[in-house]
């Protein structure tokens, strides 16, 4: 027995590991080609290139892995029952379960080991990636900058530059910077150089702009309409001429082009910790809020002659107060409910926005266990379907494991969303999936441990004979 299951492990490990390979080096191409514009031509070592590539492999493993496992199953199966492998197991009184069981531990130890990747490999590659993309921001003034195109990453200008070139790219060309700090009033003033170079300064906190044979063109803003029709302005050269900018901004505008995803970057242990500390915070909130709003509503007077707060009769305010004070009442009134209003609005968007946080800390805690499930479900989805089909070769083992994972993407794609919408809890949301085709591989795994067929030429019958007796 030890023989085939060493046959067993053989025939199915053989196609998992190159198929493994071959996912990860799909799902990676995916992220190289959505930032190829902002990595080519950069001047990039190649070997900060390949750390970082190794890096985003490390975060597309949970998207490889059960498609993998369920496409070697099919295949490996396929085979099996195709060269009568899996007739010739039966005939010798081998029933599946037992031919498989060395698969099931396998895969039970994958699974395993995809929760200790996820909980604790992967969150320091993404930590590592985002921390590496902020090195070559801050190491590389140009990286984010491309010539012809305005950039906007430092409040207050735009920067366009014509070409750059030399060591990092840091000699600059044809250059425009227009400064619209004050925007309300527009551009009223643009710098033009003819050369120029970047540096980092100052430890890496300010980028510095040195600009050479350029001048200064200023639009000068006057407050009469007769001044302001005349459109002054004034026009200054210099040789050389300094800019700084404070890198803060410059490195967070990194490929992602949104704010750091910090929950990707921790295990189990702190998604729930600060998950917790965010509902802390949420209930702060809203204690603040509550004694922030009820502090604007008083309906007490000060009596002028004692000195003493006033209770008011609460049913009619107005009449308490002087017919000369009512329409002034009345306006303060309104001016304070907007004010309320925007107030309440403000507070509804920020109290959203944390409990988004809050639930996206959930959700990827509970990925972190799904993942195991999915590898599970999908080995029993694949393992006796292939032994169903029949069918060897990567045709249509390939064919059906692409779809079996597209629903499986989907599935998961959808509730994942409706769990960060606040629609489904976060477990639910997670877990979906996995409930939903459980009981589909435990069909599949009854079929074909009974050797029934899923769709037999008797059942079409049956079916034929019920049309045409409805037609008749």
């Amino acid at each position: 027995m030890k023989k085939l299951d060493l046959y067993v492990l053989k025939s199915f490990i053989r196609p998992l590991i190159p198929t493994l390979g071959i996912m990860v080096f799909f799902f990676l191409m995916q992220m190289v080609w959505k930032y190829v514009d902002d990595l080519a031509g950069k001047g990039i070592e190649w070997y900060v290139l390949l750390e970082l590539l190794f890096y985003w492999a490390a975060s597309v493993v949970p998207f490889a892995l059960p498609v993998s496992v369920l496409f070697a199953a099919l295949l490996t199966f396929g085979n099996f029952g195709e060269h009568y492998e899996l007739a010739a197991m039966k005939g010798s009184g081998i029933s599946l379960f037992r031919g498989i069981r060395s698969l099931i531990v396998l895969n039970i130890a994958i699974a395993f080991g995809a929760f200790y990747f996820y909980n604790n490999i992967i969150p320091v590659a993404n930590l590592k990636g985002q921390s590496l993309l902020i090195n070559i921001s801050k190491s590389k003034p140009a990286f984010h900058i491309t010539p012809g195109i305005f950039y906007n990453g430092f409040q207050g200008y735009s920067i366009k530059i014509g070409n750059k070139e030399g060591e990092g790219e840091q000699l600059l060309s044809d250059i425009y910077i227009y400064d619209h700090k004050e925007a309300k009033k527009g551009n009223l003033k643009v710098l033009v150089a003819s050369t120029g170079i970047m540096r980092p300064v100052a430890n890496d906190q300010y980028l510095e702009i040195e600009l050479h044979d350029g001048a200064t063109y200023e639009d000068i803003d006057r407050k009469f309409v007769e001044e302001r029709q005349k459109m002054p302005w004034a026009q200054s050269e210099f040789d050389t001429a300094y800019l700084r900018f404070p890198l803060t901004n410059f490195s967070n505008a990194d490929l992602y082009k949104t704010r750091r995803k910090d929950y990707m970057m921790m295990n189990t242990q702190q998604l729930k910790e600060t998950a917790d500390t965010l509902a802390l915070q949420i209930i702060e909130r809203q204690e603040n809020f509550t004694k922030n709003l009820k502090g604007k509503y008083k309906f007490d007077y000060i009596d002028v002659a004692s000195g003493n707060s006033v209770a008011i009769a609460k049913e009619n305010v107005m009449s308490n107060l002087l017919s000369g004070m009512r329409i002034r009442a009345s306006q303060n009134a309104i001016r304070l409910a907007r004010s309320n209003l925007d107030y309440l609005k403000q507070m509804d968007r920020e109290m959203n926005w944390r409990k988004e946080t809050r639930m996206r800390h959930f959700l990827e805690y509970y990925k972190k266990f799904a993942l195991g499930a999915s590898v599970l479900i999908m080995f029993f989805i694949g393992a006796p379907l292939g032994s169903i089909i029949r069918k060897g070769g990567i045709g249509l083992p390939l064919v059906i494991s692409t779809v079996a994972f597209l629903i499986f993407h989907i599935l998961n794609t959808t509730f994942e969303k409706m769990g960060r919408e606040l629609l489904l809890d976060p477990a639910l949301a997670i877990w979906l999936p996995s409930l939903i085709l459980a009981p589909i591989a435990l069909w599949l795994t009854k079929s074909a441990s009974s050797d029934t067929a899923l769709v037999s030429g008797e059942w079409f019958s049956k079916i034929l004979a019920r049309i045409n007796s409805k037609k008749s």
